[in-house]
């Protein structure tokens, strides 16, 4: 792969990759250099992949990857810091937004590649290494939390 290739495809997918991994790790830095480093694989890859779309399927389990060896990592787990820093959210989002950042980071992980991305079910199941119920058991409680989080603020402000 060539630098001028790698240049396009960090320009149609870095948005993207950047709010799964900081749906997360939820801090912006972080999230940052996990997008920086699986760009970086990309580039150094030698596997030659069929379709545009392969290569982002691959390129999404490497973001996610990254961004689960971070979590595991000791000097993530010591350091204890007050996140402010929110990603913009798609236009399309609205409000909603916000709400999602407050979910566990594996269900709004599914949140976004669902509803942002366009994937399917089985397409999250593939990507995740996951079976289809998981998947839609993880969307399910999502969505849930996500409708009592709204209830809850639609009370309060009753």
């Amino acid at each position: 792969m060539n630098a001028d290739t790698l240049s396009g495809y960090v320009r149609k997918y870095h948005t993207s990759m950047f709010r799964l991994a900081f749906s997360y790790v939820r801090n912006r830095e972080d999230a940052e250099d996990i997008v920086q480093d699986a760009f970086l694989k990309l580039y150094c890859c030698e596997i030659v992949f069929e379709t545009e779309q392969n290569m982002k399927a691959w390129l999404i389990r490497v973001t996610i990857n990254l961004c689960k060896d971070m979590l595991k990592s000791s000097a993530r787990r010591l350091r204890n810091e007050l996140i402010t820093d929110i990603p913009t959210a798609p236009p399309e989002a609205g409000g909603i937004a916000e709400y999602i950042t407050r979910l566990k980071p594996e269900q709004s992980s599914m949140i976004y590649l669902y509803y942002y991305e366009g994937y399917s079910v089985k397409e999250i199941a593939k990507l995740c290494r996951m079976t289809v119920s998981a998947v839609t058991t993880r969307l399910s409680r999502a969505r849930k939390q996500l409708r009592e989080m709204l209830s809850k603020e639609e009370e309060y402000e009753k």
